[in-house]
């Protein structure tokens, strides 16, 4: 039989409904704009033929319109003459197209192909892209064998991943086959090709199919790869028959025309792949079968083809089950053992390597398994979160108890990047370096130093109020720059402090919460302006609206920035803790519920974990979405605040620190709320300080572009360094706290040893 092609002129439904039930296989297409085709679809219907109506052009009208501006919220009468609009003066009844499906007797309404195209394949974007799916939509594929194939052709389709499909099968279905095979027991009979095309057009009338239902012979293989005249060969060849004959022969002529052939075998999602267009003088199936062509398989004893099964199968990489049901062939088994579930991953794998194919992706020859089985069976059980109370720490001593208040400080990120170690009366302070800032990472070690700062101011703070007097030197040993700091305790004059700031050291924390976008009030500026200056630093504070919303898209941009640029994208994400598990495990980093201040924002972190992910919105220069949350909170607070100390050595980073927290420390008691935003002046130091780390020259002029917008808002000396910069606000308290490591975890202080007697 020749192969069935699309009738370039509406088929007389007549002709075609006589044969409906076993032989139609594609619906009958009418447009009432044409009178003739209008006539012929009244006939049709007055006849009685068909059996059910689904005219549900309204609801895909709405969803075209809505897609095609998604940022616009709609109201129904906009979304009324938007649909009058499309329509262009014809009548709903006439507008688009109807199919009839002969072997079911349903009419469907349907938008015409390109809207219908257009719609069907929205939600592809951004994961195809428009421009990819264009591509996609003109390349032609030659599949053969449709029961593993049916899985392909169907997801094929689902994606819309060809311009025109031909399928060859002779098989019938058997109930045997349907336990891969999603079809239905009214199907039994039916020929496999005619199956795999009814069911693409339920999802799609407009595609373009060509079925060769006597599958794939030594006479027809020309047509089935080359079609019907030049400029009608296919681009990929997909071998997915049983007949190790037609397996071979495709690929003789596959390799002769120079066209890749793919064929995914349904056993631990193993997918070859032969690129003879790129090696042309490849050995056919990788060289597993020899010397072994499609002329000489037939002749061979069935042992002999046996062989050559393994052989393409693999015989050191088959799973244990199938080679196991190999022997068994013609013995105990019919055909064949093969899973729904390896059937339908094949069908992905097939599709995402077609895509590849046909967009020039880069795809070497060989195989690729995707075991599923063999993942899950190496799957362990991740320890389950301590549940219970903390245990309660060993009491060690005065020194202990002031560590604790001091981790209790704030960190880039909670990173905590300190070690104490006690020992011949000193407290030493270290940076420690596994934690962030070690090596060459000079800004990690800035942020470290600030942070160490802030442990130090309070550490000091409730020593005076424990009775004790912290004296503090900074940077003792030069040969060790990881010590930032020795700390003697002595006995506080006057006996124990009465700080009010004490107390604020376990309440204080980062509130990301929007504000009521109340004014600041005067005594509190007065307040925080002191804390600062008394502490050698100098506060700034934006209370303008126009310039909040300026700060706002600026800060917003830095967070993106930092979300999509590659050197910064990994960092970011391993100090987010996905789950309340990961949290208590590792004690730091931040909780995503806590920066996620939106259902929008937890969704587009969870995205934003995959590089690829961000690197499409950084290439396409996207993630608007990434900038609101800054922009809101923008809105929503009293001031901006930024805080500055003159100098740049890493004593005045330290120094910086300790300010930051009295000034923190301040806001706590005052009932003020504070946001650390400092992604942007750490984007400032990255360019101006160290050399434009992890962006490429046009970021860098879009920074220094940025930073020339910031000094709209705030004026910086040369010589200062920008400690803080964060937004003031009065609002609910937080819901969430950042954690911390175990006082052990950080602090050590050898116990002497015992003498002996």
């Amino acid at each position: 039989m020749p192969a069935r092609r699309l009738p370039k002129t509406l088929a007389p439904w007549r002709e075609v409904l006589a044969s409906a039930e076993r032989e139609s296989w594609f619906p009958l297409i009418f447009d009432r704009s044409v009178p003739a085709e209008a006539e012929a679809m009244d006939e049709l219907m007055n006849d009685g033929e068909v059996v059910y109506i689904h005219d549900m052009l309204e609801a895909q009208l709405k969803d075209l319109v809505r897609s095609r501006t998604p940022s616009k919220n709609y109201t129904d009468d906009e979304v009324a003459q938007e649909i009058e609009r499309l329509l262009d003066g014809q009548t709903p009844q006439n507008y688009g197209r109807w199919a009839f499906y002969p072997w079911s007797r349903r009419m469907v309404h349907l938008l015409p192909p390109d809207s219908f195209t257009e719609l069907r394949s929205d939600r592809n974007r951004n994961k195809i892209t428009s421009e990819e799916q264009a591509r996609l939509r003109k390349i032609k594929i030659a599949l053969a064998g449709l029961s593993v194939g049916n899985a392909v052709a169907v997801t094929l389709a689902l994606e819309g991943v060809f311009g025109e499909l031909r399928l060859a099968d002779f098989d019938t279905l058997d109930l045997s086959n349907m336990n891969r095979i999603r079809c239905a027991v009214h199907h039994l009979g039916l020929n496999k090709a005619i199956i795999a095309a009814r069911q693409i057009f339920e999802q799609n009338p407009y595609a373009n199919l060509v079925l060769f239902t006597d599958g794939v012979t030594p006479e027809n293989i020309g047509e089935f790869i080359d079609g019907t005249g030049p400029g009608d060969r296919v681009d990929i060849v997909i071998d997915e028959c049983d007949s190790i004959q037609i397996k071979l022969k495709l690929r003789e002529e596959a390799r002769a025309r120079r066209l890749p052939v793919l064929m995914e075998t349904s056993d631990r999602g193993m997918l070859d792949i032969e690129r003879f267009d790129l090696e042309p003088d490849r050995p056919i199936l990788h060289g597993l079968v020899g010397n072994v062509t499609s002329d000489q398989v037939n002749s061979l004893p069935p042992p002999a083809r046996l062989g050559l099964i393994l052989q393409i199968a693999g015989l050191h990489t088959i799973s244990p089950r199938l080679a196991a049901s190999l022997l068994e062939l013609n013995l105990t088994l019919k055909g064949f053992s093969q899973l729904g579930s390896d059937v339908t991953l094949g069908g992905a794998t097939t599709t995402t390597a077609v895509r590849r194919l046909a967009l020039g992706m880069p795809l070497a020859s060989g195989r690729v398994y995707i075991d599923v089985s063999g993942q899950l069976a190496e799957v362990t059980s991740p320890p389950l979160p301590d549940l219970s109370h903390p245990r309660r720490l060993r009491e060690i001593g005065e020194v202990r108890e002031l560590v604790q208040y001091a981790i209790m400080a704030p960190s880039h990120g909670n990173d905590q990047p300190w070690r104490f170690e006690y020992g011949d009366g000193v407290l030493r302070v270290f940076h420690d370096t596994e934690r962030g800032g070690g090596g060459r990472d000079e800004i990690g070690r800035h942020w470290a130093l600030v942070a160490i700062g802030g442990a130090l101011a309070n550490l000091q703070i409730a020593a005076g109020v424990k009775g004790r007097e912290a004296n503090i030197q900074l940077f003792p040993a030069k040969q060790d720059p990881s010590l930032v700091a020795e700390v003697r305790l002595g006995l506080r004059a006057g006996g124990p402090a009465d700080d009010p700031l004490f107390e604020e050291i376990p309440r204080r924390n980062t509130n990301r919460g929007l504000g009521t976008r109340a004014h600041l009030s005067p005594v509190h500026v007065q307040a925080l302006t002191a804390a600062a200056r008394d502490s050698g630093a100098k506060l700034q504070l934006c209370t303008d609206r126009a310039l909040l919303g300026e700060l706002g898209q600026l800060i917003g941009e830095a967070e993106r920035l930092r979300l999509l640029t590659p050197s910064l994208h990994g960092p970011t994400m391993r100090q987010i803790r996905w789950t309340e598990a990961e949290a208590h495990d590792t004690q730091d980093g931040i909780r995503v519920e806590a920066l996620a201040v939106t259902p929008m924002d937890f969704a587009a972190f969870q995205l934003l974990r995959s590089t690829d992910v961000a690197k499409v919105l950084r290439d396409t220069n996207g993630g608007r979405l990434l900038m609101m949350s800054s922009v809101q909170a923008l809105a929503s607070s009293a001031a901006v605040g930024l805080l500055t100390i003159p100098g740049q050595s890493p004593t005045a980073l330290v120094r910086g620190g300790q300010a930051m927290q009295q000034l923190w420390l301040t806001a706590s008691a005052l009932g003020v709320a504070i946001h650390p935003m400092n992604t942007l002046i750490d984007m400032f130091a990255r360019v101006e300080r160290f050399h434009g780390a992890g962006f490429d020259k046009r970021e860098i002029q879009r920074f220094l572009e940025m930073r020339e917008r910031f000094t709209r808002a705030f004026t910086v000396a040369l010589a200062d360094v920008e400690i803080l910069l964060f937004r003031l606000s009065y609002a609910d308290p937080a819901p969430l706290r950042t954690l911390r490591r175990p006082v052990d975890a950080v602090f050590s202080a050898p116990l002497p040893e015992k003498k002996s007697p």
